[in-house]
């Protein structure tokens, strides 16, 4: 079966079903394609004694449905017809189930969506009613200069790292030495 006649099949049975447009396709005979038979010469007409009824048949120019196509193909004599007829069923199955798939996944990802913007919704609400995050106070070693408390710990001998915060117990001893009233604080 062609391309063009599962297209022409589609067509006819799912006229409303949105397609993607398909790039179209040289066509290149390859050396193991079949030859197509050669035309058939017409047969003259000659004219019957008695008038023929005329034909109960649909014209050439209406489509059929799908399914009348396939049952008349599925009756009919020749076996590259009733093979037809089962390839253009087996692939109209399996674009119905990825029409199927497609749908579904379209729904999933709008769904998802949805579900992402009401969590986007809670979670700033959320952040309305939490009550305001507590900050950590600083030690009360924030009020003072580390590079004089690390000159006078060079100078009086006691050990302080050069870098960082010093230790509460050097500045604290910094206090006693340097401050009036023993170092404590006010």
């Amino acid at each position: 079966m062609t391309i063009a006649a599962l297209r022409a099949l589609l067509d006819e049975e799912l006229p409303d079903v949105p397609r993607h447009p398909a790039p179209e396709l040289p066509h290149k005979p390859s050396a193991t394609a079949r030859k197509e038979p050669p035309p058939v010469q017409p047969v003259p007409f000659t004219q019957p004694s008695t008038p023929a009824p005329a034909p109960a048949a649909t014209p050439a120019s209406a489509p059929i449905p799908v399914g009348q196509l396939l049952a008349w193909a599925d009756q009919h004599e020749d076996p590259a017809v009733r093979e037809q007829s089962a390839q253009a069923r087996t692939a109209l199955v399996g674009l119905r189930r990825r029409h199927a798939a497609d749908q579904e996944l379209q729904r999933l990802a709008q769904e998802q969506q949805d579900l992402e913007e009401r969590l986007a919704a809670i979670q700033a609400r959320q952040a309305e009613l939490a009550p305001p995050k507590r900050r950590r106070r600083r030690t009360g070693n924030a009020d003072i200069d580390s590079a004089a408390v690390r000159a006078w710990a060079r100078q009086a001998g006691v050990a302080c790292p050069p870098t960082g915060r010093p230790p509460a117990a050097v500045v604290d001893a910094w206090r006693k030495a340097t401050q009036p009233h023993g170092g404590d604080r006010v």
